[in-house]
Parts: structure tokens; C-alpha cells; sequence
């Protein structure tokens, strides 16, 4: 069981890796577009070739796509709540092609009695980890405006939501950072027994 935990912690520290690295490449190719510098970007086309498959993009287009970092962060957002749910699963003893009870309000609050916390230890609480949990749906699922049933999953727990109805979940690498603080924060309170005073 603990090779299975340590192998997730790992796994995270590859996240964490991959997105760092991968922010660097993006800059560096960016910058390498914009030093290139051809009469018509629009019409420079770049190519590569993998066995049967061709990837073409103009350069214009590819520098626009190494200057938005969003999806990255999504990715990365994606790869780290999966992590997240693997380890609860580990945790309370169930299977990976069995679904979490609930949303991670349930689950993680099952998740966290099982070492004697509550989400009052997690960094944001049970606000940040549901918005975290929000965010991630959207990046899941494509969705790009927020709905009154976003809003009423805060509210049907008495909390504000941190977004308005119409409005758009953006991603970046201090809300990245953020998120993944919080879920880093869920798993090891999950982990380690609170000491109960003496």
C-alpha cells in the first residue's frame, strides 16, 4: 500500500516538473519565433513528421500558441486532482473503476475523519478545495461560463462563490499553484494521523 502512496507523490513531483519545464520551453520557443523574424508569418509554415502523421502550423500561429501557457495549466490542474482522487481511493479502500461517493465535499470529508481532521486544516478550507474542484470540472469538461448550478454548489453549503453567473474560470500559474497547494495540503492531512494532545 505505501509503495502505491509513494508512487503518486511521485508522480506529482513529475507534474510538478513537467510544468515548470514545459513554461521554460514555451519561453524559449517563443522567443526563438520572434527572433526568426520572416516576411510573412502567416505564410512561414512549420512541419513535423512522426511515421504516418504531419503536424503543419504556421509560424504565426504556433508563437501564438507557445504564448498561452492556460492550457498547460489545465493540464496540469487535470493531472493533479486525478492524482488527488487516486490517493483518497487508496485511502478508503476503493477500487479505481469504482466512482468517489459524492463530490470531493463527501468523499474528502470521509477522507479527512479517517485521521481525525476536518477541512478547517486544509489550506482554504472547504471553500478553496471546492473551487478547486469547479475549475477542474470545467478544464474536464470544456466548459467555459459559469452557470447558477456552479453558483448553487457553493451556496447549498452556505458559501460564497468566487465567480459570477456568465462569467469565465481562467487558468494561470498562481491559480495552478494555488489549486495544487490545496490539493497537496487535502492529501497529506489525509495521511498522517492528528496528535491528539497530551
Amino acid at each position: 500500500m505505501a509503495s502505491s502512496e509513494n508512487a503518486i507523490w511521485a508522480e506529482w513531483k513529475k507534474v510538478t516538473q513537467f510544468i515548470g519545464s514545459s513554461r521554460i520551453a514555451f519561453r524559449r520557443e517563443s522567443l526563438l519565433c520572434s527572433s526568426l523574424q520572416p516576411l510573412d508569418p502567416s505564410a512561414t509554415r512549420i512541419v513535423i513528421s512522426e511515421g504516418s502523421r504531419t503536424f503543419k502550423s504556421t509560424l504565426e500561429e504556433h508563437e501564438r500558441t507557445m504564448q498561452d501557457e492556460s492550457l498547460l495549466f489545465s493540464v496540469g490542474l487535470l493531472t493533479s486532482y486525478a492524482l488527488t482522487e487516486s490517493f483518497a481511493r487508496i485511502k478508503l479502500s476503493i477500487p479505481e473503476d469504482a466512482d468517489l461517493p459524492g463530490g470531493i465535499e463527501a468523499w474528502g470529508t470521509s477522507f479527512l475523519q479517517r485521521t481525525s481532521h476536518d477541512w478547517t486544516y486544509v489550506v482554504d478550507g472547504l471553500h478553496g478545495i471546492i473551487e478547486v474542484s469547479v475549475a477542474r470540472n470545467f478544464a474536464a469538461h470544456g466548459t467555459a461560463v459559469v452557470t447558477q448550478s456552479t453558483i448553487n454548489r457553493f451556496t447549498n453549503l452556505g458559501l460564497q462563490c468566487p465567480w459570477s453567473e456568465g462569467g469565465s474560470i481562467t487558468m494561470d500559474c498562481a491559480t495552478l499553484d494555488t489549486y495544487r497547494a490545496r490539493l497537496r495540503s487535502f492529501m497529506r492531512f489525509g495521511d498522517k494521523m492528528r496528535r491528539r494532545p497530551n
